[in-house]
């Protein structure tokens, strides 16, 4: 028996093969891929407003096609604080952009009412200023005790003295220190800090270069480190992994203010940088003064200074 065919109407391919509707047919398909591309050009305006405009695009993007092994490092890095404080940090941005349910100022002032905290305080900035390395900082919480505001500092240390600990135990090692100068997560490290990339290619070329007397190619990388730290010590990193697990180990009694550090120069403000992180979150930024010590309070590049006086016996101590 032949076989037959049947063909049920309207089953039969009407359309057109022309090129122009195959290109039509394939938009069809696939429009949600360009709208997710603009969608992402829209997040990254949003997520990065402290940056120009180019390098938001770059920061968003990266960002964006990085997105699978960051969200395994979140999930995964000291379980589940570093999880936790994601969240926490996502609820904590999204009211502090649009104004809601903020600590007020006059809170962080009651919390500096104190003898004890004023002198706490100025011994810790003191210690900061001897501490070479690097500045000092951390996150700020505050809590309500019997309606009382207490303040709390939680020291984290900074990205950038970490950073200068591996350089100084590399620098016998060629191998190592020229992976930490190349290496993706070094860079941004270096570039805050204020090192030029032609600074690091120029050293890497110095200890590379065979035909330089060894002693010279050692000189090379001792200059390098030594400039590193004279910039680091006026300098404080945070890592976004550091900054979610410091806010996942938060007790539920405190509440996020925002990030503080010590500047070690003497009636030393904010600087340009500061502002421009306190456009992401609030920034407390204190320093020793001719009195005793100054703390400014920045929100949104808003400033409110609170002077500290300390007792002369407690500053010649």
């Amino acid at each position: 028996m032949a076989e037959q065919t049947i063909v049920f109407p309207g089953s039969e391919d009407r359309r057109r093969r022309s090129g122009f509707n195959r290109f039509r047919r394939f938009i069809n398909n696939y429009w949600l891929i360009p709208l997710i591309f603009c969608y992402l050009q829209l997040l990254t305006q949003v997520i990065y407003p402290a940056d120009p405009p180019l390098q938001r695009l770059t920061k968003g993007n990266n960002a964006f096609f990085k997105g699978i092994p960051i969200a395994y490092k979140i999930a995964s890095d000291d379980f589940p604080f570093t999880l936790l404080g994601h969240f926490y940090e996502i609820g904590t941005h999204a009211l502090y952009k649009s104004d809601l349910l903020q600590i007020p100022h006059e809170d962080l002032i009651a919390g500096l009412s104190s003898p004890e905290v004023k002198n706490a305080l100025y011994r810790r900035l003191i210690e900061s200023r001897s501490h070479r390395v690097s500045e000092r900082g951390g996150i700020l919480s505050v809590s309500h005790i019997e309606g009382k505001a207490v303040l709390y500092f939680h020291d984290i240390p900074s990205l950038n003295e970490g950073y200068l600990a591996k350089l100084r135990s590399a620098q016998d090692s060629p191998t190592v220190f020229r992976d930490l100068l190349v290496s993706e997560d070094a860079q941004e490290i270096l570039e805050t800090v204020g090192i030029e990339k032609r600074w690091s290619q120029d050293t890497l070329f110095l200890m590379e270069n065979m035909n330089i007397p060894e002693t010279s190619r050692r000189m090379a990388v001792e200059n390098f480190i030594d400039m590193f730290e004279a910039l680091s010590e006026s300098r404080y990193l945070l890592s976004p992994y550091q900054l979610k697990n410091a806010l996942g180990k938060l007790p539920l009694s405190e509440r996020f203010l925002g990030l503080f550090h010590f500047h070690n120069g003497l009636n030393e403000p904010p600087s340009t940088v500061d502002s421009q992180q306190s456009m992401l979150k609030r920034q407390v930024v204190l320093t020793v003064s001719n009195e005793g010590w100054t703390l400014y309070d920045l929100v949104k590049r808003s400033a409110s200074k609170v002077d500290i006086e300390i007792d002369k016996q407690i500053r010649l101590q």
